[in-house]
Parts: structure tokens; C-alpha cells; sequence
């Protein structure tokens, strides 16, 4: 099963979360952007769009590109429901352009929260959506990008589980590596969710490969590219900057694009 056929679960799993996302969002357009009002921002690997519909709320311009055509039209329904421009595109997050993404202009702001980046299992795939971002990014623009890294020595944090209610929905999450190929740089990692409702009951088990990265081979990566610089780094509550060091697991980077 593919967890992300199941867009309404995916949603709901991830809810708690969407106001400290936004308010962060909305601090780095006037942190690092210079941007109080409105702003042009992408999100790459959208999924449903949790955000992107509450962000063209706020009257930001906002569009997402994501490789699963359920996501993609549910996500384009729901914007479609409050009035709001369908914004959200077929694609790989690999390859596009400001033309793929039917834009003329730059993005001030392009984010990626939930470690999507790691679906890209090779090197190539990693340079070519980074160097992507670059290019539909003004000079200075920002690059939110949440990863979990892999620290030196035992991995700290090999399983995650969390559990959300929404109405008569109640789900339960695991989140848990399988196997680790440090040599690879590829981990297997089992998502599980049990979902409960008066009438049902049933579970949704995905299995995929991710690539890790620890600190030092991130940097590697962004050297290659050779178009962002590491300006600030945050945990995934976006409240303490993350020291960067060798036991360094979740951070959020915030990437500045160079100036041309």
C-alpha cells in the first residue's frame, strides 16, 4: 500500500501541526524575505496541500507540486471548496520549471517540512531537485528544507509513533526503520497507521527507501550545488536553532539562495 493514496488519513495525521508551520512560515517572509505582506511561495512534495490551502487564505500566492495524482486532486478540491485558485500540479520534484509550474515569476519562498527531500535516493536526484529550487528561487530567496539526519555512532531515533483524532476518526501512527545500509545510504523504514471509526477498522502499512545523510555529507551536497548557504537551522518545533554537529538528527534548514 502507498500511504500517500490515502490523502484524507495523510491529512488528518498530520493536523496538529499546520499553525507552528504557518506562523514559521509567515516569520521567515519577514525575516529573511523582507516580505510583511503577501508572498510567493512553493512547496515541493506537497502531498494534500495542508498548507498550501491555508497559505492562499492568508492571500499568498502559493503553489505545490507533488508526484501522486490523489494527493494532487484532493489537494486541488479543497482549494477549489474555499474559492481558491487550483495551485497544485502533477510532477516530480526533480525536475520542473517556472514553466511546468504555469509561473512567470520567481518564488520568494520555496518549504519542505517532512523530510520528502530523503525520497530521493541518489545523488543525481538530490543535485537536480536542488539546483531545480535554485533556479525558481529569486536571488536571496529562501529554501526551507526539514530533514532527519543520521548522527554518528548508534542512530538516537530509529521509531516515531503518535496518535491524532479528528471526529469520530481516531488514528494511530508508527513510524520505524527496518534496515540501515550505511554504506548505501539507504534506510527501509515501515509506516504503519491503524485508523478507527464507529463502522470500521483497519490498517494502512507502507514500506519505502529513503537516503540518509548525516551532517557532513548534507554539506557535501550543498557544496556541489553550489547555490545555497546555510543562513539559520531550527529543530521541527521551529523554536530552538539546532547547534550543527555530528549527533545532529531533525533540523530545518533555512538556505539562502546565493545572489546571482
Amino acid at each position: 500500500m502507498n500511504i500517500y493514496d490515502y490523502p484524507t488519513l495523510y491529512d488528518v495525521l498530520f493536523s496538529d501541526s499546520w499553525k507552528r508551520e504557518i506562523d514559521f512560515l509567515k516569520t521567515a517572509l519577514r525575516c529573511y524575505c523582507n516580505i510583511s505582506g503577501r508572498g510567493r511561495i512553493f512547496e515541493p512534495a506537497c502531498g494534500t496541500g495542508r498548507l498550501l490551502w491555508r497559505l492562499a487564505q492568508l492571500g499568498h500566492h502559493s503553489v505545490g507540486l507533488d508526484l501522486n495524482p490523489n494527493a494532487v486532486a484532493f489537494c486541488n478540491k479543497r482549494l477549489k471548496r474555499h474559492g481558491l485558485p487550483e495551485s497544485a500540479l502533477l510532477g516530480d520534484m526533480t525536475h520542473f520549471s517556472l514553466n511546468d509550474l504555469q509561473q512567470k515569476k520567481t518564488f520568494d519562498l520555496v518549504f519542505n517540512f517532512v523530510s520528502s527531500f530523503l525520497h530521493l535516493t541518489s545523488e543525481p536526484a538530490a543535485l537536480s531537485h536542488l539546483h531545480a529550487v535554485a533556479e525558481i528561487l529569486k536571488p536571496n530567496g529562501i529554501y526551507l528544507l526539514g530533514l532527519h539526519l543520521l548522527p554518528q555512532g548508534n542512530a538516537v531515533c530509529s521509531q516515531e509513533q503518535w496518535s491524532v483524532r479528528h471526529g469520530s476518526l481516531a488514528l494511530q501512527s508508527r513510524l520505524r526503520r527496518l534496515t540501515l545500509n550505511r554504506q548505501q545510504r539507504i534506510e527501509t523504514v515501515e509506516f504503519r497507521i491503524t485508523a478507527t471509526t464507529p463502522k470500521q477498522h483497519y490498517k494502512i502499512i507502507d514500506t519505502f527507501p529513503l537516503r540518509t545523510y548525516s551532517l557532513q555529507q548534507f554539506r557535501t551536497l550543498l557544496k556541489k550545488v553550489n547555490q545555497f548557504d546555510i543562513l539559520e537551522t531550527f529543530d521541527f518545533n521551529f523554536q530552538v536553532p539546532v547547534p550543527l554537529n555530528s549527533q545532529t538528527e531533525d533540523v530545518v534548514f533555512v538556505l539562502k539562495k546565493h545572489l546571482v
